[in-house]
């Protein structure tokens, strides 16, 4: 099911989100790790797939909780 336009958000809210650069969640979209929508000229992401990667990307330094 595709997400309805108030579950996308932009690249640069996605990448505060994840604590990464919006050129990152960028390399996300083309390795499929994320999907990317064309709204107009720009592309946004579905803020569940972002909540859903963020808790995949492990934490810096390796430590684990």
């Amino acid at each position: 099911m595709a997400p309805t336009p108030t579950d996308l958000i932009g690249l640069t809210e996605a990448g505060r989100r994840l604590g990464i650069s919006r050129w990152s969640v960028r390399a996300m979209i083309g390795r499929d790790e994320l999907v990317g929508y064309r709204v107009g000229r720009l592309i946004k992401v579905s803020a569940r797939d972002v909540d859903r990667s963020a808790r995949r990307i492990p934490p810096a330094g390796g430590a684990s909780s």
